[in-house]
C-alpha cells in the first residue's frame, strides 16, 4: 500500500508540475526569493517537466550565475538523495532481482559496485546520461549512499556551473559564454580520461 501511495504521489506531482510548467517558469523569471527558488529547484529536479539544464539557465538569468549555480547544485543534489532513498527503501529488492536477471546488467552492476564513486562521477559528467536515471539506478544497485552523494555533488559541478554561467552571461557577454563552453569540454575530456581507465579496467589475477 505504501509503495502504491508513493507512486501515486510521484505521478501526481509530475502531472501537476507539467500542467503549471509555464507558470513555474514565469515565476522563476520574476521572483528573486532565494528560499522559494531553492524549493522550486528541488521540486523541478524531482519532477522534471522540462530539461533541468533549461531551469539552471533560467535561474542564471534570474539570480545571477553564482547564486544560480549554488541553488541548483544544492537542490539537485538534495533531490537526487531523496530519489535514491525512495528507490532503495521501497523498490531495491525487486530492482536488484531484475538487474541480476539480465546478464549484461548484472555484469555492469558488478563493475559499478567495485568503483561506485568514479562510476557516479562519470555518469554525472556525461551530458547524454539522464540524471534521474543515475539516481534511480544508484538506489536500485545499492551503491553506498555517502559515496554516491559525494560523487554526485562533484560530478554535477561542471555542467551546473556552465549552464548557470550561460544563463547569466550569454546575452551580455557571448564571447565569454563560448570560452566557458570550451573550458567545460576540456574539463569533461580530462575527467573521462583520468577516471575511466582506473575505474573499469579488469583486475589482474
Amino acid at each position: 500500500m505504501r509503495k502504491w501511495l508513493t507512486i501515486l504521489l510521484y505521478v501526481s506531482g509530475i502531472f501537476l508540475t507539467f500542467i503549471y510548467r509555464y507558470d513555474i517558469l514565469a515565476w522563476l523569471r520574476q521572483d528573486h526569493n532565494l528560499f522559494l527558488g531553492f524549493g522550486a529547484a528541488t521540486l523541478l529536479a524531482m519532477f522534471p517537466p522540462v530539461p533541468y539544464k533549461l531551469i539552471i539557465g533560467i535561474y542564471g538569468y534570474a539570480y545571477g550565475s553564482l547564486a544560480a549555480a549554488v541553488i541548483c547544485w544544492s537542490a539537485s543534489t538534495l533531490a537526487g538523495a531523496m530519489i535514491y532513498g525512495i528507490v532503495q527503501h521501497m523498490f531495491q529488492e525487486k530492482a536488484r532481482t531484475y538487474l541480476a536477471s539480465v546478464p549484461a546488467l548484472d555484469k555492469f552492476t558488478s563493475a559499478v559496485q567495485r568503483r561506485p564513486f568514479a562510476a557516479v562521477v562519470l555518469a554525472r559528467l556525461a551530458p547524454v546520461v539522464p540524471q534521474m536515471g543515475v539516481n534511480i539506478y544508484a538506489g536500485a544497485a545499492g551503491l553506498p549512499f555517502w559515496s554516491y552523494l559525494a560523487a554526485s555533488g562533484l560530478g554535477k559541478i561542471p555542467a551546473i556551473a556552465l549552464y548557470a554561467f550561460l544563463g547569466g552571461q550569454l546575452f551580455q557577454h557571448p564571447r565569454s559564454a563560448w570560452m566557458a563552453i570550451l573550458v567545460y569540454v576540456a574539463v569533461l575530456a580530462l575527467a573521462i580520461l583520468s577516471l575511466r581507465p582506473r575505474s573499469f579496467s579488469s583486475k589482474k589475477d
